[in-house]
């Protein structure tokens, strides 16, 4: 794999131990053209809970759950406490991952359209 740097897009890098945080342990690189150091986006990018922790919820959503109830799952079971906001933010931010059909239904849902009302109108 050819790691290039995120700033200058130069392929003159080395990896320069690791990050810890929250979201787990990431490996760090160190461009030796603009001497700047950075870590490879693996789609996570800024985000401050554990990775699985957002795919759950995004998972729970998509399944039926509310943003409520996904949100009282995440403290009960993962001891994560986020709001009914930020889960609303990851379903918009990662939408383009949902497989198509569940696509369409969670985005029905985030602006109110159930699907048992587009069944009635018909």
């Amino acid at each position: 794999m050819s790691v290039s740097c995120d700033n200058c897009d130069s392929v003159n890098v080395v990896k320069k131990g690791f990050r810890h945080n929250a979201s787990g342990k990431k490996q760090k690189y160190f461009c030796n053209s603009c001497k700047k150091w950075f870590v490879i986006d693996d789609g996570f990018k800024r985000m401050r809970n554990n990775p699985e922790i957002i795919v759950r919820a995004i998972h729970q959503y998509a399944d039926g759950f509310s943003l409520g109830k996904v949100k009282n799952h995440l403290k009960q079971h993962d001891k994560t406490d986020v709001s009914r906001w930020t889960i609303r933010k990851w379903l918009v931010k990662y939408e383009s991952q949902l497989k198509k059909n569940s696509h369409k239904n969670v985005f029905q849902r985030l602006k109110g359209k159930s699907i048992m009302m587009k069944k009635e109108s018909m």
